[in-house]
């Protein structure tokens, strides 16, 4: 770390207005905060973002909300009142980034999109995370991941390395989100170095699908060629006590793999690209053979022992005591009613500065008066008078 700003972190002095809620926007918004930003989160008068609700909570309070919104501030804005919808605007005024993921057309009808607030700001960076994108025949539908999943072609090539046969996979881990967040924090971060050249803003259309077709960028390249292509697909491999994975990728791992599983006669018939193309099979019976009566702990030894990439299957309790993570600092400590958990880190470090979760996690609307009074300058009359005017809700 710079000793000489050993506080300094590269989004200090940012302000975000973060109308968002689930996951991709909170957790585009989250990695903000992580990085320095002031990311107030602007929610809707009573139960607020859905996650708020999502098990295990302790005293009102969930652990999956606290994974995406640690290190925000809460509002509570009641939009549907002309005086809270004032109090968003002005607010919005004052950010250098506002980002929201209402299906498209809601912000506009709120006066509150890209074209209504740009005159009042010109140098805002306005980001919207949608499923389909802001135009197009499907803009407006509803695209929850599992609708993204399926239509971007992403669950039949999962389906299809699986054999191609059965039903398609079941969606349980929110990839179309997480890719979205992570694609829409690039942008604004691109976003904000152009301004930082150029002096303007800009307005930034992140979508779901196109977030989830660039996962398999490959089979697209492969569906449009003549010829008859399959990209290479790593199968688990069975052990005495379960299944482990050794991808091989290079010549180099599969003459590595002849000499380990007694087989170093193929290294002159099979130690090519070409010999391995056409004896993959041959190659991969054999390797499923060797590996068949020994342990994962047996595997393990000898395949990192030759230099080949090895894993076992792990669940997420597992990877809560790996040591490597723990060493590398992957997790962030916080506390709630029942006792201590963890947070994921972001998944980047820095070598000037620290980019890690703030363990302090809002609840709805803790923060409503120390913004309006530290960034809008709102007077105690005036907050009263907007609290009869319904804009805290009634």
């Amino acid at each position: 770390m710079n000793a000489a700003l050993p506080n300094l972190r590269p989004l200090d002095g940012i302000r975000v207005v973060d109308f968002t809620s689930l996951v991709a926007g909170p957790w585009c918004t989250r990695l903000m905060a992580d990085c320095g930003a002031e990311v107030i989160k602007v929610e809707a008068v009573g139960d607020g973002d859905i996650l708020r609700h999502a098990p295990p909570l302790a005293d009102g309070m969930s652990r999956v909300f606290a994974q995406f919104n640690c290190g925000k501030k809460s509002i509570s804005l009641d939009l549907k009142s002309p005086s809270g919808l004032a109090l968003a605007r002005r607010l919005v005024e004052k950010a250098d980034v506002v980002i929201e993921n209402y299906r498209p057309g809601v912000m506009a009808r709120l006066g509150l999109d890209y074209a209504s607030v740009v005159a009042a700001n010109t140098t805002l960076i306005y980001c919207s995370i949608s499923g389909f994108g802001q135009s197009g025949p499907r803009a407006k539908q509803a695209a929850y991941a599992p609708v993204v999943h399926a239509l971007s072609g992403f669950d039949h090539v999962f389906m299809q390395g699986q054999g191609g046969a059965g039903a398609p996979p079941v969606s349980g881990i929110m990839i179309a989100d997480v890719a979205a967040a992570v694609y829409a924090f690039g942008a604004i971060q691109t976003s904000l170095v152009h301004r930082e050249r150029h002096g303007i803003g800009s307005y930034i259309d992140a979508t779901l699908i196109e977030s989830m077709m660039s996962l398999i960028g490959i089979q697209f390249q492969e569906t449009q060629s003549d010829e008859a292509v399959a990209s290479r697909r790593f199968a688990p491999v069975r052990v005495r006590d379960g299944h482990v994975i050794i991808p091989l990728v290079s010549v180099p791992n599969y003459l590595a793999l002849f000499e380990l599983i007694g087989r170093p006669e193929w290294k002159d018939e099979f130690g090519s690209l070409k010999g391995v193309a056409r004896n993959r099979h041959t190659i991969e019976a054999e390797l499923a053979r060797w590996a068949t009566d020994k342990t994962a702990d047996d595997v393990e030894r000898a395949t990192v022992a030759a230099g080949l990439p090895f894993a076992r299957y792990l669940a997420p309790a597992d990877m809560l005591e790996d040591e490597h993570l723990r060493q590398r600092g992957s997790f962030a400590p916080l506390t709630d009613a029942d006792g201590d958990f963890v947070v994921l880190n972001p998944p980047f470090q820095f070598s000037a500065t620290s980019c890690v979760a703030n363990p302090r996690v809002a609840r709805a609307g803790e923060d409503t008066a120390d913004v309006l009074v530290g960034i809008l300058g709102v007077g105690e009359a005036e907050i009263m008078q907007m609290r009869q005017d319904g804009a805290f809700g009634s």
